[in-house]
């Protein structure tokens, strides 16, 4: 489980990193809403150095797919 990755999530939908699981997503979150996806997807994308296709970027459901994403690129989610 990614510090870093719950502290970018939280800091986007305005959260606790606390408050967030591995199964916190925009069905949980209320205010992890389409805007809040594509600013999370940009960030992830730039903090990693990584670029996700629209496929990959439409099966986020939950922190655990972003980690996975993350991993299947190269990046590091320690």
């Amino acid at each position: 489980m990614s510090k870093d990755l719950f502290d970018l999530v939280a800091g986007i939908v305005n959260v606790s990193p606390q408050e967030l699981t591995l199964e916190s997503g925009p069905e949980n979150l209320p205010k992890w809403d389409s805007l809040a996806q594509i600013t999370i997807v940009s960030a992830i994308e730039q903090k990693y150095s990584i670029k996700l296709t629209m496929p990959e970027i439409l099966s986020i459901r939950s922190v655990a797919n972003l980690q996975e994403l993350i991993e299947k690129h190269g990046g590091i989610t320690n």
